[in-house]
């Protein structure tokens, strides 16, 4: 089994969400909710454009060091490991067309490329075990991942504890400060008016004079 390592360049927000593309993989690209989709999404999308590849004949590019990588304004670098058993080769077959469509079919509802179903398929017909579940695999870390984030918005995601937590803390704060200014603007009135009256007192009057 090898694996590659490819860089991808990542843009997007939290809210909005993140995209990925590969230099050294022209138009492959991924998109996520959040970085942890992504990177499973990335990995998927540079698998199949490295089969797509090799369908065409091509020979698969070489990873650019991260190092290397120019970085774009607002991006940021994301690795991204792909498993492979070995280098693809293309090799032409002949199916009938309803049995085709099958493998297709079967192919989708599994969650992978029609070439990784057929290779999954003939290294179960010879009696090996599939040594890189990469879609199960897969599919397990978007899990973990999603759980972990579901865990992290409840604790300090909006209407979280820590959200109401810091609201109130927010509407101390901002009660203290106000009563405090107030406190202050009353006090100068105060001396305002104890000012005016001293003055006041401290002239003499017209019948006086």
């Amino acid at each position: 089994m090898n694996t590659l390592h490819f860089v991808a360049l990542v843009k997007g927000s939290q809210a909005a969400g993140y995209t990925a593309r590969f230099p050294d993989l022209p138009d492959c690209s991924a998109h996520g909710s959040d970085v942890a989709a992504l990177v499973i999404n990335a990995r998927h999308a540079a698998l199949a454009r490295l089969q797509g590849l090799a369908d065409e004949g091509e020979a698969w590019p070489k990873a650019t060091p991260a190092e290397q990588v120019i970085v774009e304004p607002g991006a940021f670098i994301v690795l991204i490991d792909v498993a492979v058993d070995d280098p693809f080769i293309r090799i032409n077959i002949s199916l009938g067309e309803r049995l085709v469509q099958r493998l297709d079919a079967a192919a989708e509802a599994a969650g992978m490329t029609r070439s990784g179903f057929i290779a999954q398929s003939v290294r179960m017909s010879l009696g090996e075990q599939p040594r890189n579940d990469f879609e199960g695999v897969g599919r397990k870390l978007q899990d973990e991942f999603s759980h972990l984030a579901r865990k992290i918005n409840d604790a300090i995601g909006p209407n979280s504890a820590f959200e109401k937590r810091m609201a109130d803390l927010d509407d101390r704060v901002y009660d203290g400060v106000r009563r405090a200014a107030d406190s202050v603007s009353a006090a100068m009135s105060r001396r305002r008016e104890a000012a005016k009256e001293a003055g006041e007192g401290g002239q003499p009057d017209a019948d006086d004079a």
